[in-house]
Formats: C-alpha cells, sequence, structure tokens
C-alpha cells in the first residue's frame, strides 16, 4: 500500500467518524435541553470511543491504533488524540472530541474568533511555449488554454467568455493558447490547428482562430478545403498558405502541445491554467473572476 492510498484512508477515516458520529441533536441542544448522564472516567472514555473507531473504521481498511492521549476540554468534552498506524508505521495523529458520557463524538473543533487560513490552491508549472498570445508579457495574470478547433465547448469559450475576460482585465491578463486536438473524435482537429499556424506566419493567426471557431459547423463537415478558403478570405498569400499547410510544417509544433498538455494532466478541452491554477470546462465568466481577482489581490494588484 503506498503514501498516497493511505493519506486517502486517513481522510477517508475521518470523513466516516465525522458522518458516522456527528451529532443526532447538536452540542448546543444538548446543553441547552438536556443533563448530561453521567461521566465516564478517561480510561472507560477512551476504550468506549476507540472500540467503535477500531471496529468500523480501521479493521476495515488493515490499520490499527491506540489512543496516546485525553484530557478535559471545556465542561462537556475530552480530548482524545488517535495514533493510526499501518504495517508499524504510524501514519497520522488525529484529535477527536467526545461528550463526558461517550455518547457523541465531535470531529474537529473550531475556533471562530480566528480567521481560516485558506490553503494555498495547487498549480501546476505549464510553460507558454512560443505560442500565440494576446496581452503584455509581463501581465501578473497568464491564462493557458489548451484546446481544440472541432470541441464545442471550446467554441462556447470564446464565443462567450475570453472577450470579457480580455475587456475587463485589459493590461493585466495574458492569454495563450496552446492546441490539444481530440483526433480520436475530432477527424479535422489536428489539421485545423496546423492551418491556424500557417495563417500564423502571415501575422493572422488570432485571426484565423477565431473564422475556425465562427465557422465550426461549415469546415467540420467539409474537410481542409473550407481552410483554403478562409485564408482568401482573410487576405492572405493563398499560394504560401497552401504550401505550409500542405507540407505539415507545424504537425510537430502541435503534437508537442499536447504532449504537454498530457504532462500537464490535460484529459479533455478546454482546460485552462490560471497562473498554474487548474479549471477545466467552458467555465463562465464568473470562474475564471474568481481565480484572476485572488491572483491580482495576491501580487497586490
Amino acid at each position: 500500500m503506498d503514501n498516497r492510498a493511505l493519506q486517502l484512508i486517513v481522510v477517508g477515516i475521518a470523513i466516516g467518524i465525522a458522518i458516522g458520529y456527528f451529532m443526532a441533536n447538536t452540542l448546543g441542544e444538548r446543553e441547552a435541553t438536556s443533563t448530561p448522564s453521567a461521566a465516564l472516567d478517561a480510561q472507560q472514555l477512551g476504550e468506549k470511543t476507540f472500540a467503535y473507531i477500531d471496529e468500523n473504521f480501521l479493521k476495515p481498511q488493515g490499520l490499527s491504533g491506540r489512543v496516546v492521549n485525553s484530557s478535559p476540554y471545556g465542561d462537556y468534552l475530552y480530548r482524545l488524540d488517535i495514533e493510526i498506524t499501518h504495517a508499524g508505521n504510524v501514519l497520522e495523529v488525529t484529535p477527536v472530541y467526545v461528550t463526558k458520557d461517550g455518547e457523541i463524538l465531535v470531529l474537529k473543533m473550531v475556533n471562530m474568533s480566528q480567521p481560516i487560513q485558506k490553503p494555498e490552491p495547487q498549480r501546476v508549472e505549464v510553460s507558454e511555449d512560443d505560442d500565440p498570445a494576446i496581452g503584455p508579457s509581463d501581465a501578473p495574470v497568464v491564462i493557458i488554454e489548451f484546446s481544440d478547433y472541432q470541441c464545442p465547448f471550446c467554441r462556447k469559450f470564446r464565443e462567450e467568455t475570453l472577450d470579457k475576460i480580455l475587456e475587463t482585465y485589459e493590461g493585466k491578463v495574458r492569454f495563450v493558447y496552446r492546441d490539444f486536438p481530440l483526433e480520436n473524435i475530432h477527424a479535422y482537429a489536428l489539421k485545423a490547428a496546423e492551418a491556424a499556424n500557417c495563417a500564423g506566419e502571415q501575422g493572422k493567426y488570432f485571426e484565423y482562430h477565431d473564422v475556425l471557431f465562427e465557422k465550426q459547423t461549415d469546415w467540420s463537415a467539409r474537410g481542409e478545403e473550407a481552410f483554403v478558403e478562409y485564408a482568401q478570405q482573410l487576405s492572405l498569400d493563398v499560394e504560401s498558405f497552401k504550401i505550409c499547410l500542405a507540407s505539415g510544417k507545424y504537425e510537430e509544433e502541435v503534437r508537442k502541445d499536447f504532449q504537454d498538455g498530457i504532462n500537464a494532466g490535460v484529459t479533455g478541452t478546454p482546460a485552462f491554467f490560471i497562473n498554474g491554477i487548474p479549471l477545466k470546462g467552458a467555465q463562465p465568466f464568473e470562474a475564471f473572476k474568481v481565480i484572476i481577482d485572488s491572483e491580482l489581490a495576491r501580487q497586490g494588484g
């Protein structure tokens, strides 16, 4: 059993204890409406509490443990420190709080006079590579999207959310587009990504990017012939564009983006990393706003 699995078991035990024991009547109601039963002594309290935890949570998971400390906690509670072990190795010492009659167990006590410290968000190291971007290079917030031109949810993000982010946070956000074509379900996604890069050679990457999303239904049905038409509509040098597209010049670049996405944990599109903080799916503007505002505040911006 590896450390990660053991950690998950310990978390599961903690949740199970919370659900299994937590107050048929709240502690406040108990104090207000009833007189506590006769208190048990510390040894009896520890034995009764641990027997329940051991039988219902530890043994089924192949774990063991013991009470390593018990002490009064206010007028009605005892604190018990439970040491949880596996194969002789200590995994965790977790405190629990039990009423002195041994009837109600509370997993965690919270001091409401103190602010709760929010945990640091998980961050994933993701490179911008040399991919197309909008916004200043020194922007305090960088959004990296892994996207598929044939994905309808990616189109939804482009149509409903991207412009609002860039307008709301002008000068403060840099948006980077990286390719993640899902070839197994989107037959033309890889070639569409190559076509956008060919347009980028002529300085019109994002213009072509927008056309691909706007006309997604059209080219998804017609294939590569549509890509040349879009080049004509954008007044590109069509012959140069056709040579670029036919050569497969950017296939390796697109596949590198895809592999970088896999390495970062991307499994579907669209997938975003906001200063490394993952956000999956075509989320509404508000979901981006929460993270962006937090990042700006963190940096004093």
